[in-house]
């Protein structure tokens, strides 16, 4: 028991040794990137164009991540992202929900909206904007965040790095570990309420179709304002509707097709009797050389030969 309770004060020793060691290395990092690049009097870190925010999971957190934010700038105009007006942060923790960035920037000014990205765009992806405004969306890396006026980009720029900020507080609590399951559990829509809404969006697209269908065939045979009749087709196996135009085709169909037989036994019948013809005339030239070759025997002046 000993020897695991000294294990367990050597894994949290030298853990909280690392978080520093690694908290330092980053803010070691970050001053000699500063150094190559600018910071102003009002401690703003800018590196290679773009400003550094570090910014804690929540108050007990003893990590920091650095958000790099600048104003989104693309040669695309889209209404989404409208320029002047919409911040580009990158580097957002996989956690980090729209509540969450709203929390981090609201004192910038008023936010209209946020899309949550895998990768910077020109132009929005179209699942960016999460369907409400605290749902959890995966493989998160940069935000869009667009304010009603441009002061807000201009202020979220000019926030001060050395100043602690949190992600999450408890009226804003972070989507992570077992809570971000248990919040994407719940958001899984009820397969019973889904089969009822299903029938329900049947249901009235089929009276939606019937109706359409009834209010076509009350319109067969009526004339619009111009005189003119609309000819609606009902497909090859649908009854067409009984009238007077329609007896009188199917009489001249039927017709037709009689004369069509007449016609097929017409020529079969001329054929045979041609042909009877030629067997006639065959006899009658086999009789007539027959009759030659008696009368050459007769004279003996036949020669086969």
């Amino acid at each position: 028991h000993n020897h695991y309770h000294c294990l367990y004060h050597s894994y949290q020793s030298n853990s909280s040794l690392l978080n520093h060691t690694v908290q330092y290395q980053c803010e070691t990092n970050l001053k000699i990137m500063a150094s190559q690049n600018k910071m102003d009097n009002k401690s703003n870190l800018i590196i290679q164009g773009y400003s550094v925010l570090q910014v804690k999971a929540s108050d007990k957190s003893r990590a920091y991540r650095f958000l790099y934010l600048k104003e989104h700038s693309s040669a695309h105009q889209t209404v989404e992202w409208p320029q002047g007006r919409t911040l580009e942060v990158h580097n957002i923790p996989p956690f980090c929900t729209q509540d969450n960035l709203r929390k981090l920037f609201r004192d910038c000014g008023e936010i209209m909206r946020i899309y949550l990205q895998p990768k910077a765009t020109a132009m929005p992806l179209k699942a960016s904007l999460s369907v409400s405004s605290g749902t959890h969306i995966k493989n998160v890396s940069v935000a869009y965040v667009v304010f009603r006026k441009p002061n807000g980009v201009k202020n979220a720029c000019s926030l001060t790095y050395d100043k602690e900020r949190f992600l999450s507080d408890k009226d804003t609590p972070l989507m992570s570990g077992l809570r971000a399951y248990m919040h994407e559990y719940k958001d899984i829509p009820d397969v019973k309420i889904m089969e009822d809404q299903a029938e329900k969006y049947l249901a009235e697209y089929y009276k939606k179709k019937d109706e359409e269908a009834q209010q076509e065939k009350d319109m067969e045979g009526v004339p619009d304002e111009d005189g003119f009749i609309k000819v609606t087709r009902h497909g090859k196996n649908k009854g067409s509707k009984r009238t007077e135009e329609n007896e009188r085709k199917a009489k001249e169909k039927l017709r037709m097709k009689k004369k069509k037989t007449e016609l097929k036994d017409f020529y079969t019948s001329q054929f045979r009797e041609t042909k009877r013809k030629h067997i006639l005339e065959l006899q009658a030239k086999f009789e007539e050389d027959k009759r030659k070759i008696k009368e050459m025997k007769a004279s003996r002046k036949f020669r086969p030969y």
